[in-house]
């Protein structure tokens, strides 16, 4: 009896450890268009006011600290992490800071697609099929966005509006254990109410019906 025991007690702790050790962390880094060549001068930052001779490069940057972040200190795993970027390939110009050039401190660069409206339902119904109970998913989302009768909304690469509902049906399909949403964009907190619920964190920079400034 004692065997028996001591048999079912290892299983159950090696039942334990394992799950510990497949658990995955995800996440979906969702930048929109860097010149915002389509977007109204309103749902730009900046009223479209002050952009720089290479666009808005804050959207660069951000996204590639972020990235950075995930990879080098929060223990995820890079092809676990899906960037999509503007047009899909990394921001570079001559006399770009090495700081924020991955291929020269990385030895690759770190933009998956183009961040479309396509690519992001794409990537997040694809997820929503890898991703299980038992993981983890961040996402953070910066782009050109507002509000309007439908509801609150970012702005796609192809200038597509994204709407909180939309972006709350694609999370939802995916049962990840717990989620974090942290959006970057003008009138980011009216995705809230919609993204947020018991295993669904929301974080937004800005407050209904507020700008994004640089």
């Amino acid at each position: 009896m004692k065997n028996i025991k001591l048999v079912f007690f290892f299983l159950a702790i090696f039942a334990i450890f394992n799950t510990g050790y497949s658990q995955q962390k995800y996440a979906i880094i969702i930048t929109g268009d860097n010149n915002a060549i389509n977007v109204p001068a309103n749902d730009q930052w900046n009223n479209g006011q002050g952009i720089g001779n290479f666009g808005y490069d804050e959207f660069w940057n951000d996204t590639y600290l972020f990235w950075e972040m995930l990879y080098t200190q929060k223990g995820y795993l890079n092809e676990n992490i899906y960037v999509l970027y503007d047009e899909g390939i990394d921001l570079s110009f001559p006399g770009q800071a090495d700081r924020y050039n991955a291929l020269v401190t990385y030895n690759f660069n770190i933009t998956d697609q183009a961040a479309t409206l396509s690519n992001i339902q794409g990537i997040l119904t694809t997820l929503a099929g890898t991703i299980t109970k038992n993981d983890f998913l961040f996402v953070w989302i910066m782009s050109h966005g507002g509000a309007d009768a439908q509801g609150s909304y970012f702005y796609s690469y192809d200038a597509q509006k994204i709407y909180d509902t939309q972006l709350a049906t694609w999370l939802d399909g995916i049962d990840a254990y717990k989620k974090t949403v942290f959006i970057s964009c003008p009138s980011s907190n009216g995705f809230t109410e919609k993204l947020e619920n018991k295993r669904t964190i929301v974080l937004a920079s800005s407050d209904d019906g507020e700008e994004a400034s640089r």
